[in-house]
């Protein structure tokens, strides 16, 4: 497969383009976009190749998409928690993965095989470090830390967040930057979101009760909870 011209960037939904009432909450519990309602036409006007990157179920993924006003048609993949499983069967990494969780690190390859992008022509977004710094340690090109968190000024609780165009900004200049060997990070500057409206007040994502890679990951994410009381630096929930 020829080299992609344009570098990839991969991008998170939570804490990166929206907001819940804590992680992995679902939709019905209601979720507000960070960075306005216009995030879609933000980012495809951009003219960035974008891909998401989430944990999240990719029932739950898309229909954050679609609340977002993404067209799928827009983005070159949307990578979810099935992604992940399936590339830990696929690239031989189920026993790690039954161990430690789904890592956002276990795409890559498939990236690799499906779009031609190695890891040095990636950026990724993420609002978490430790996903971050394993992706560095993957040799991904760009990491950027997206700050997310809450604040009270005068009895108003506020997100604080990022500019997503700067970020766009910050991607478009090392894509351009061909002397760049080296992987870089970057921390985005702060936002407060003032005015934050809730995308969805009642939207159930009504995952199937029978959904076999729900119930397992259910399951597999209980277990290692128990487990971890015992051998606590091995297991973490996913």
């Amino acid at each position: 497969m020829l080299k992609p011209k344009k570098k990839l960037l991969l991008i998170d939904l939570d804490g990166v383009l929206v907001t819940s009432s804590g992680p992995n909450a679902p939709i019905d519990a209601g979720l507000s976009p960070l960075h306005g309602m216009d995030t879609g036409d933000c980012l495809i006007n951009s003219g960035a190749t974008i891909a998401v990157l989430t944990h999240r179920h990719k029932t739950e993924a898309e229909q954050i998409l679609k609340l977002l006003k993404i067209d799928l048609t827009n983005i070159v993949r949307c990578y979810a928690a099935q992604e992940l499983w399936d590339c830990a069967i696929k690239y031989k990494q189920t026993s790690q993965t039954l161990l430690k969780g789904l890592r956002k690190s276990l795409i890559l390859p498939l990236i690799k095989d499906e779009l031609g992008y190695g890891p040095e022509d990636i950026a990724v977004i993420d609002d978490r470090m430790e996903i971050l710094s394993e992706m560095s340690n993957k040799g991904v090109g760009l990491t950027l830390l997206a700050p997310f968190r809450t604040t009270n000024s005068n009895g108003n609780v506020h997100l604080i967040t990022f500019d997503l165009l700067e970020a766009l900004q910050v991607f478009e200049k090392w894509s351009k930057d061909m002397s760049s060997q080296t992987t870089q990070h970057i921390n985005l500057k702060e936002r407060v979101v003032l005015n934050n409206t809730l995308l969805s007040h009642s939207t159930v994502i009504a995952l199937n009760r029978w959904d076999y890679f729900a119930l397992t990951r259910k399951i597999a994410r209980t277990l290692r909870r128990y487990i971890s009381q015992y051998m606590p630096t091995t297991f973490r929930s996913w």
